[in-house]
């Protein structure tokens, strides 16, 4: 009796558009992505491998510092809007801000780290996708890589009784030598302030000597 109805109605009910499914459903659901009609198993996304699924199934990004939904439009970069985020408009800790402050020195590239992934080859720091010398076009070691510890050095000895005349040549010459010892032993930054300090002191020595 059952077959005799169906015959009456060829057009009644819906294929379920999923190629291993097919079944026969007289309340198929359409998906909003594709628009094809599937069955109730096979209308998610994920379950009958939606091609337009990222047209629909966007999702909001969360600042990690604030923990607040960061507005991102379509075809938008999501690390490039949470760390413009970040910069501009968290209200976050400031302590929490100083953890991202390991940015991106590939240019035109704003990504910060939380931790420093510093190249061996030219010393600068990058983000994980420019990491690799090949992905930051690296030019080997940069003139002016040893500047920051000189600065920092600089910053130390500020809080200590200066002496009666200047010491920029000692630095001067101190800086050169250290360069090349750099450059040749690979030296950790640490490494380098300390032994930049430790020649400015001999030559202050042998001057009052």
């Amino acid at each position: 009796m059952s077959s005799v109805r169906m015959a009456e109605f060829p057009d009644l009910g819906t294929h379920c558009a999923f190629e291993q499914c097919g079944f026969l459903d007289f309340l198929p659901a359409r998906c909003d992505a594709c628009t094809k009609d599937f069955c109730q198993h096979h209308v998610a996304y994920e379950q009958h491998n939606c091609e337009n699924s990222h047209l629909k199934d966007v999702k909001v990004p969360v600042c990690p510092l604030c923990e607040k939904p960061v507005p991102t439009g379509k075809n938008e970069n999501v690390d490039l809007k949470v760390n413009e985020h970040i910069d501009r408009d968290c209200q976050a800790d400031p302590r929490k801000k100083q953890a991202y402050k390991n940015r991106c020195s590939m240019k035109g590239c704003r990504r910060k780290e939380i931790i420093p992934i510093v190249c061996s080859d030219c010393k600068l720091n990058f983000c994980i996708g420019h990491r690799h010398t090949a992905d930051h076009k690296c030019q080997g070691p940069q003139r002016n890589a040893f500047m920051p510890h000189v600065a920092h050095w600089r910053s130390k000895q500020a809080s200590k009784p200066k002496p009666d005349t200047s010491n920029d040549e000692e630095l001067a010459r101190a800086l050169q030598e250290s360069l090349s010892t750099a450059d040749r032993a690979n030296l950790s930054p640490e490494e380098m302030d300390r032994r930049l300090a430790q020649q400015l002191q001999q030559e202050e020595n042998q001057r009052i000597l």
